[in-house]
């Protein structure tokens, strides 16, 4: 989800007031059924996150996702 303007956007909760726009990019489990957790990035400008943005944080959830798939120590 790339939300460029949070002002327009009824589903927003205000976190911050000073936030504009917002990412979240979901990192799903080694199995690719479950969301095991998201990244989530604001910015205080509006449309701060374009398309390479979006690609980029996409590839680091795949890089990350190994994180969310350990069992315990």
């Amino acid at each position: 989800m790339n939300v460029g303007d949070l002002s327009t956007d009824a589903r927003y909760l205000t976190a911050f007031g000073t936030t504009r726009s917002e990412m979240i990019v979901p990192v799903f489990d080694a199995r690719e059924k479950n969301v095991a957790g998201t990244i989530d990035v604001g910015s205080e400008q509006p449309n701060a996150f374009n398309e390479d943005i979006q690609k980029l944080f996409a590839a680091c959830s795949l890089v990350i996702r190994p994180l969310f798939s350990r069992k315990g120590p």
